[in-house]
């Protein structure tokens, strides 16, 4: 494992009761690193992580306490690239890397990681919005979300973990794949989530809150149970959420304590019952 022991380090341990179909009992870690990015993420050994998945400030003003999230365009990129550089380091070869920002932030990225990873999708998170209308231009209702592999071929991509209902069941096509044993389609690059609302049993303090099941599935596409989640930017610990429903490891790290907090709390609360589920 890559965990650290420091006195900022919060680590959360996690034992799964019980021993059903076969399963043995595990233990999850989820370690809350309060401190910069770039800093923790080199104290991180090289080649140690099996997957990442991340939602960094978009650049857009939003108030995340010490983080100035107001940078000039040119300095966003250059810090961005700073901190993608050490996850590309810290990243397992066949590990995957899925990076959530606006389109015109990750249009920018884009140079850089396709000189250090391998492209494999630009995905889209679509959410509905009644809000933040402009009368001057069309309604932001998207993030774009990177998806990149280190090497040629990726680790795991357990298609049948996410897979969806087929559209048209009825088919011939489609009735013989069921027949040889497939449990529905791989889930088409855009994807439809709410935003989590204020309103939401679920949200958190933090400005910026990822719906849990949207990161659900690409933790369960590009993982194993026992694999370590790294997020360098913690915010509300959606990521650490999800990596601890399903059994895996996680790392997260984040620079405003009060969010650090709000880690230790959420994850304190996750039942892991869906861990027995293969």
């Amino acid at each position: 494992m890559a965990y650290l022991n420091c006195w900022n380090h919060y680590c959360h341990h996690d034992t799964v009761v019980g021993f059903i179909c076969g399963i043995k009992k595990m233990k999850t870690n989820h370690e809350i690193i309060c401190g910069d990015c770039i800093e923790e993420l080199k104290k991180i050994k090289d080649n140690s992580v099996d997957l990442i998945v991340t939602d960094p400030p978009f650049n857009i003003g939003k108030k995340y306490g010490k983080y100035k999230d107001s940078l000039k365009k040119e300095e966003y990129i250059q810090w961005c690239e700073f901190w993608l550089k050490e996850c590309v380091r810290v990243l397992k070869e066949g590990g995957a890397l899925y990076l959530f920002n606006y389109p015109e932030n990750n249009a920018y990225l884009v140079p850089f990681l396709d000189r250090n990873l391998n492209f494999k999708r630009w995905m889209t998170w679509h959410y509905p919005v009644n809000t933040g209308m402009s009368p001057t231009n069309f309604t932001r209702s998207q993030h774009s979300i990177l998806f990149y592999i280190k090497g040629k071929k990726s680790r795991v991509f357990n298609k049948k973990e996410i897979a969806e209902p087929y559209r048209n069941p009825s088919d011939k096509r489609i009735k013989a794949l069921v027949a040889n044993g497939s449990n529905g389609k791989t889930p088409y690059d855009v994807f439809h989530f709410n935003i989590v609302k204020n309103v939401s049993k679920d949200k958190t303090s933090h400005p910026c809150q990822i719906p849990v099941p949207l990161l659900e599935i690409f933790i369960k596409a590009s993982s194993k149970r026992g694999d370590v989640i790294l997020d360098p930017f913690g915010g509300s610990f959606s990521t650490a959420v999800a990596a601890k429903k399903h059994g895996r490891h996680s790392i997260s790290i984040e620079l405003n304590r009060e969010f650090c907090d709000i880690g230790r709390e959420r994850l304190s609360k996750i039942s892991t019952l869906n861990e027995f589920v293969r």
